[in-house]
């Protein structure tokens, strides 16, 4: 129980040290819009504007969920602090495919689409399988076949 309830607690550290750095470089890219695009109340955002905004993001979270983690194998910043990564469900490494489907589709778009709750839903399912001394598996490891284990 000690050794699921510590993967559980990485796993959730992680995921707020990475959503953290996501807040960070939306941040800063609104910030860059805002200034490259000249927006004031006279001149308000137009669409070119949003729409720049929008397809950095989508790179931005390109970027950390797929590109770094294929570069860092399995670890993204947060998991990397945390000792942690994600490996194919047969104990091998992901590949790109994987990532895409896991972090980019699974996580971020499925999150941005359902406002969040597949978050509180794989939160609440990880502390489920916790309790009942299960594997812990969220909605995305089930579907991609993948899991987050402990590295040294």
């Amino acid at each position: 129980m000690l050794v699921m309830f510590n993967l559980l607690f990485r796993r959730g550290v992680a995921f707020l040290i990475d959503a953290l750095m996501l807040v960070v470089i939306f941040f800063g890219n609104f910030g860059f819009i805002m200034s490259a695009f000249s927006v004031s109340m006279e001149n308000p955002l137009q669409l070119n504007g949003l729409l720049a905004m929008v397809v950095l993001q989508l790179l931005y979270v390109w970027i950390y969920f797929v590109y770094v983690p294929v570069k860092m194998p399995g670890q993204t910043v947060g998991k990397k602090l945390m000792k942690i990564k994600e490996l194919r469900a047969d104990g091998k490494e992901m590949t790109l495919k994987q990532y895409f489907q896991r972090d980019f589709m699974m996580k971020f778009l499925l999150s941005s689409l359902t406002r969040g709750f597949i978050v509180l839903f794989n939160g609440i399912l990880l502390a489920y399988q916790c309790i009942r001394k299960q594997e812990l598996c969220t909605l995305h490891d089930m579907v991609v076949r993948t899991q987050v284990v402990r590295v040294k």
